[in-house]
């Protein structure tokens, strides 16, 4: 079952630029999405200020423009979660359980630890950051190594 299989040893198949750029990749991504969503929350307000007209749903644009804020700042709080998936991810791929929807899983639960940690944030905005940093990262190593996910037939 692809979900929650992999190749039984698919970390001996990544090399070190393999880690380095799937980790950077997730790492980085949030800032240019982030940047995007506050431009695009910004030129939303323009039409209506230059009318000189109230600009309906404020708080739509606000909250766009404060979650593309923190998206940019990301990088900042995320190195640590990331180091530290290091060798669970590392685990998870020796066993062969490097599946789409064992990383979903993984990704969600640190998401849920992070959100406990941090306090008072709502639960939901760190995991699905978590769940969608999870399967991205998956991806960069199946685009850069697909025999290391390919799952096994045996299975």
């Amino acid at each position: 079952m692809a979900a929650l299989r992999s190749a039984r040893g698919g970390d001996r198949s990544l090399r070190w630029r393999d880690w380095l750029a799937g980790y950077g990749a997730t790492w980085v991504l949030p800032v240019p999405i982030g940047l995007a969503v506050a431009v695009l929350a910004m030129l939303y307000r323009v039409p209506f200020e230059a009318l000189g007209l109230a600009i309906p749903a404020e708080t739509v644009a606000s909250y766009a423009f404060g979650l593309g804020m923190v998206m940019m700042m990301m990088p900042m709080f995320s190195w640590l979660g990331l180091v530290l998936s290091v060798p669970i991810v590392w685990a998870v791929l020796r066993m062969g359980l490097g599946g789409w929807l064992s990383f979903g899983i993984g990704g969600g639960a640190t998401g849920a630890l992070a959100a406990a940690a941090l306090g008072g944030m709502a639960a939901p905005v760190p995991i699905g950051v978590g769940v969608i940093s999870a399967l991205f990262f998956r991806q960069m190593l199946r685009w850069l190594r697909p025999e290391a996910l390919a799952p096994e037939k045996n299975f």
